[in-house]
């Protein structure tokens, strides 16, 4: 099944979705192609859901799931980045309209869009999904410790090795010093 839909003929039970994808069918994000050795979609892409007819308007509810070969921000370890979300979305026919050059959206702005015309590619709904799910920072767990910048230590997995240096013994009537509020 193609992920062009046509209104006029869509059934009103709906359709369901169901396919699998190359890295190269996430247009995208171009930074995760397979020649990028810091990240890249490792094995398919697998997008599901359903389109169904609510009147004029239709609804869409997918679900996209894909693996991240990366590695971690903080410490550097290889890993495995799942991608697994589900997303709704209500398509209405029409132009979407801009009245104000800067206006603040609500939840429902963000889960109603516009289409034009008897044909809508759902393509470009499912790769803005993966790219929603891609994080700033790749973590290989919640409370990851990183790297110590002194001694290069994975302070996941050994104390840091820095020599701990002892300041002047002059100076040790200010370490005691607490300075109120």
């Amino acid at each position: 099944m193609s992920l062009i839909i046509n209104v006029q003929t869509l059934p009103e039970e709906g359709v369901s979705i169901h396919e699998e994808y190359e890295r190269s069918w996430l247009t995208n994000i171009p930074d995760f192609g397979h020649d990028n050795e810091q990240a890249y979609i490792k094995g398919l892409i697998r997008l599901s859901g359903s389109v169904v007819k609510e009147g004029s308007n239709l609804r869409l509810r997918g679900r996209v799931a894909c693996g991240i070969h990366t590695f971690c921000s903080r410490c550097g370890k290889e890993m495995e980045y799942p991608v697994n979300s589900e997303f709704e979305l209500v398509l209405m026919p029409g132009k979407a309209e801009i009245r104000e050059l800067e206006k603040e959206l609500t939840p429902e702005d963000l889960d109603h869009l516009y289409y034009q015309g008897t044909e809508i590619d759902l393509a470009p709904y499912f790769q803005e999904q993966v790219a929603l799910e891609v994080p700033m920072q790749f973590l290989c767990r919640p409370d990851c410790k990183g790297i110590c910048p002194g001694c290069g230590a994975n302070l996941n997995l050994e104390p840091c090795r820095c020599r701990k240096e002892e300041s002047d013994p002059r100076l040790s009537v200010l370490r005691q010093l607490k300075i109120g509020k």
